[in-house]
């Protein structure tokens, strides 16, 4: 349970303050129609206990005033300022959480306490696809957030959903054409960054702890498994799409740390992978991508696919402890969209381990995680419009994202967002949209 505490209403703290809003009691329903003279009522707050929120129309009086000519009326039962409370961070219980610094530095623990990540509002999965050498879903901190193909009857050989893709029950591996998604030490860091199943006891806790994580193996220098790994993660999207839920899967971001130095996204040679970006997000995905782990300005030197022109694309590099960029690597204030925490980064790795790694491979899941908990925490509203106009509620997701990052001298001029991911901040806007 989240805890919420008030801060104590103290004679200094008051004589401090300036005119605020006062919560008033009255003893009765008609006391309550004798509203305080030099007050107005803004709210009835609990009409049954005849609790009102009044405000004192001298703004140049003090709240102690304003308090005591409240409370002394012989018609209010009882009066308090309206004083702002502190949601408690939620601290899971995992034993090398701890060393997440980075959760701590995006707010995690208070972005957690309006929700853990795993459904929208209208209790669809939220899926993050993690298309890199493969995922350990049999870590004991990622199996119960591994996604499963429901509909398919595993090792049969058989295409049971009419998907297109047989035996896919966790995924697809792009290298062999087959549903057998491999045990990879990067991709299972990676899954872990996104939605280790937090306080539970064990290793880590992901971005989400509830999240629903597909496997796609095709973390690969040849562009065509790349393509053919995506082709799989748009195939689910566009049959969850078609079928209102049924069938496919409902994946709202892909977290891809693999690229191409130096190569410039638009021109003939590459403009296939823009394209690729344009049609997941025409289906409400957008693709959280790794920049190079090279100290290059990509603006200048082009990068595939972080410097692709869609506005899909969310791109990321390295910050550090210190909230500054890494050393080794890329930046570009039209290109690189925002920073995360990527260095010396816990997460999972096979055979139930856990480990420190380094890269804009382990920036990019924060913000790929922190898309899937995003649509989990956002309002109903925002939930409706995703499935209405999915391409929009992409880019409007995505708008809160780097709008709500904390600005930093480090990433000014370094990034589109001049700053740093803050979970907490887009959580909250989301949540109000």
């Amino acid at each position: 349970m989240i805890k919420l505490t008030v801060a104590l209403l103290t004679l200094a703290v008051l004589n401090q303050a300036t005119a605020a809003d006062l919560i008033v009691r009255f003893k009765s329903a008609a006391d309550a129609k004798n509203i305080p003279a030099g007050f107005t009522k803004v709210e009835v707050l609990v009409p049954s206990l005849h609790i009102y929120l009044l405000r004192d129309t001298n703004k140049s009086a003090s709240a102690i005033d304003s308090f005591n000519r409240v409370r002394s009326l012989s018609n209010v039962k009882s009066a308090m300022m309206d004083e702002p409370m502190t949601l408690r961070a939620i601290e899971p219980n995992d034993p090398k959480f701890g060393d997440e610094w980075g959760m701590q530095m995006i707010q995690a623990p208070e972005a957690w306490t309006l929700g853990l990540g795993g459904k929208t509002t209208h209790q669809d999965e939220v899926v993050v696809a993690v298309v890199d050498g493969g995922v350990d879903f049999t870590h004991e901190d990622l199996v119960a957030n591994k996604w499963v193909n429901v509909r398919e009857i595993p090792g049969n050989k058989v295409d049971d959903d009419n998907n297109g893709y047989i035996d896919d029950i966790n995924g697809w591996n792009a290298f062999n054409t087959s549903g057998d998604v491999p045990r990879h030490e990067h991709g299972t860091h990676v899954a872990g960054i996104i939605g280790a199943e937090g306080n539970n006891g064990k290793h880590v806790a992901g971005v989400n702890w509830k999240v629903k994580i597909m496997g796609v193996a095709a973390s690969s220098s040849n562009t065509a498994v790349v393509l053919k790994g995506y082709g799989y993660v748009l195939a689910q999207k566009k049959l969850w799409i078609e079928s209102k839920g049924k069938y496919g899967a409902n994946v709202v971001a892909t977290n891809s740390s693999f690229g191409i130095d130096r190569a410039v996204c638009m021109t003939d040679k590459y403009k296939m992978w823009n394209e690729m970006y344009e049609e997941m997000g025409k289906h409400g995905i957008l693709s959280a991508v790794a920049t190079a782990n090279s100290a290059w300005d990509i603006d200048a030197t082009g990068d595939v696919p972080s410097s692709c022109a869609t506005d899909y694309v969310v791109a990321v590099t390295n910050s550090t402890k210190e909230d500054k960029l890494y050393t080794s690597a890329g930046w570009g204030a039209t290109q690189i969209d925002l920073a995360a925490p990527g260095t010396n980064v816990m997460s999972t790795v096979p055979g139930n381990g856990s480990r420190n790694m380094t890269g804009t491979s382990m920036a990019t899941p924060h913000v790929a995680g922190a898309i899937g908990f995003l649509m989990s925490v956002a309002s109903n509203t925002f939930t409706v419009h995703s499935k209405e106009n999915p391409a929009q509620a992409a880019l409007d997701l995505k708008k809160i994202l780097l709008e709500n990052v904390d600005q930093l001298d480090a990433f000014k001029g370094k990034t589109v967002s001049g700053g740093r991911l803050n979970l907490k901040k887009s959580a909250e806007v989301i949540s109000r949209y």
